[in-house]
């Protein structure tokens, strides 16, 4: 029944961008849809920075500060570092507004917030040597990359900023995944982290009630042979068919489409996607899904699909050159020995709330484990919720002012 629904839902899509082309409309807009994320805060009359930060191997990020808050411009701020979910960017961090976004709220308790964009991405598609439209080079990294380069170059930038030895985190989604490989491939910058917020933690993510994360876990290998033929690297870049049919069907909230927006929302992140309305929908989606690389999703489907938390998957023969093994080994959990705040939900279509005990017992400093008081709560509302100040982030700002 899984992969029927998927099925349905995915040739749905791609018969619906055929359509979409032959009938190329022009379509109303989200009035902030063509606006830069620092456009955006400054539209709300917060201060904004934009910094470029280089990785070990020659990655180009782009890196967003938000230095102070609008009415509290205390100075001695101790930073805060987000980084977003696969897919996603800075502006998923800021598009609810100062009263909506955890940024902006941090921003006026007092803190220094910077918000991060990982490798492949819209604002960090830069490379000092490889050009992302020419050279397949560019492309070849997994999440592992991510975690022990992009992050700890993020890190090291905001402190030398600021002059701090540490500052908090506020992961989502993949920006948990790659925090908890960072700890236990480099676990020497734990140090420099007093408390990791993970919203929606994506660690083990075995059995997800999502049709359609179901349907690509169990068909990763098949995607990966007929991508790799085609010398398909990026996806959902800019210019990807999805990509365009996406920002088509979501960008007006008095389209007819719109429906069908909401449709596929609630398939990938669960069901009564209602808790973000239309007109968020609209605005998120003039922006997201911004740009992958082929290994990076197939890395997250390759751990979906066996449960565990691991290294990338090359195939019996090259895991054995490359790890001394036929199977990859396992992320080394017990070194994050960090403080932890793990926010999950019900409604997760992601990410399963079976798999919360068993992080909980892997992690060696769990200090909270916070379930959303609301059984409709799914994976997008960590971020777009209408309500999600009272029902999650005045928790999760207590919790940080602890450390």
């Amino acid at each position: 029944m899984v992969h029927k629904i998927a099925s349905v839902t995915l040739l749905t899509a791609l018969f619906s961008v055929l359509i979409l082309q032959i009938f190329n409309k022009s379509k109303l807009k989200h009035p902030y849809a063509d606006l830069t994320i620092q456009e955006l805060v400054e539209k709300y009359e917060y201060p904004v920075e934009v910094h470029n930060v280089t990785t070990e191997d020659g990655y180009i990020l782009t890196l967003h500060r938000i230095p102070h808050g609008k009415e509290n411009l205390s100075q001695n701020r101790t930073p805060v570092l987000f980084l977003p979910g696969v897919l996603q960017g800075a502006w998923d961090f800021v598009q609810n507004g100062p009263n909506q976004s955890l940024s902006f709220i941090l921003s006026e308790k007092g803190y220094d917030v910077w918000l991060g964009n990982v490798r492949g991405t819209t604002l960090s598609r830069k490379h000092e040597t490889l050009d992302p439209d020419k050279d397949l080079a560019f492309w070849d990294f997994t999440i592992e990359e991510i975690g022990v380069y992009d992050l700890p170059a993020l890190i090291d930038y905001v402190l030398e900023t600021t002059g701090e030895s540490s500052l908090h985190y506020v992961g989502f989604s993949q920006g948990t995944t790659v925090f908890f490989l960072m700890g236990s491939e480099r676990s020497e910058y734990l140090s420099k982290v007093k408390l990791m917020s993970a919203l929606g933690p994506a660690v083990f993510m075995e059995n997800p009630k999502s049709p359609i994360v179901q349907f690509i876990a169990d068909n990763w290998k098949l995607g990966e042979v007929l991508f790799g033929f085609f010398n398909y690297q990026e996806l959902f870049g800019i210019n990807d068919p999805m990509t365009m049919y996406v920002k088509y069907i979501c960008n007006d909230e008095n389209s007819i489409f719109i429906n069908l927006c909401m449709h596929h929302f609630s398939m990938a992140l669960g069901d009564n996607y209602d808790a973000a309305d239309k007109s968020t929908l609209s605005l998120m989606t003039s922006k997201s899904p911004c740009g992958a690389s082929l290994r990076q999703i197939i890395h997250i489907y390759q751990m979906i699909d066996s449960g565990n938390f691991c290294k990338y998957d090359f195939g019996t023969r090259r895991n054995l050159e490359m790890y001394g093994q036929e199977t990859p080994p396992l992320y080394n959990l017990s070194k994050v020995t960090v403080p932890v705040a793990l926010y999950y939900s019900t409604n997760d279509w992601v990410i399963d709330i079976t798999n919360m005990d068993r992080l909980e017992k892997t992690l060696p400093n769990v200090v909270k484990k916070y379930k959303v008081p609301l059984e409709k709560f799914n994976h997008g509302d960590f971020l777009f919720a209408k309500d999600v100040v009272g029902l999650l982030y005045n928790t999760v700002i207590d919790e940080i002012s602890k450390y």
